[in-house]
């Protein structure tokens, strides 16, 4: 079967996809290659930082949406839904005082240690289809505010966030638990 069968056919994401099974593969008779674990991370993480590639917006809170109106920062909920990290202090990002010291974080709702747990855990390898599954199902990321950063962090660092979880901390994610 067609994967547009399955999911709206993504082309990034397929690519990364076919990307990530030969290293799938080797960790199944390799399961100790932490080097190979690590660059399954680093490419995850690469991946999920470019939304209008991958053509999967980010989400975002409602705090920082009514953040973003207060600042008066065009457009707020488009900015929201494809600024990076990297355009986060731009005039045309969200125009942050910092990464560090600014208002805005992007959380990744799924962290990308779990979103590597699930594509380890993968018993079907024969074809790309379950990671291709994977990644869509999982590449949750939103702007959220500092506070909530560290609300979150402190109840649940890199654990699974589940939108109960998130809704009784009161971070109200729009396509996630809002």
């Amino acid at each position: 079967m067609k994967l547009s069968t399955y999911y709206p056919f993504k082309p990034k994401i397929k690519l990364y996809a076919k990307t990530l099974h030969p290293l799938l593969i080797w960790l199944k008779d390799n399961p100790n290659d932490k080097d190979i674990k690590y660059t399954v991370a680093r490419l995850l993480r690469y991946y999920s930082n470019t939304p209008k590639i991958l053509d999967l917006p980010y989400m975002y809170s409602e705090a920082a949406l009514a953040e973003a109106i207060k600042l008066e920062i065009p457009k707020p909920e488009e900015r929201l839904k494809w600024v990076t990290w990297k355009e986060q202090t731009n005039k045309s990002g969200l125009r942050d005082v910092g990464r560090k010291n600014g208002i805005f974080h992007l959380e990744h709702i799924v962290p990308i240690s779990q979103i590597a747990k699930k594509l380890y855990d993968l018993d079907n390898l024969d074809d790309t289809l379950p990671i291709y599954k994977i990644l869509v199902d999982n590449f949750k990321i939103a702007w959220i505010l500092k506070t909530e950063q560290k609300l979150l962090d402190s109840v649940n660092r890199s654990g699974l966030r589940t939108p109960e979880l998130l809704t009784n901390l009161n971070i109200l994610i729009k396509g996630f638990n809002n």
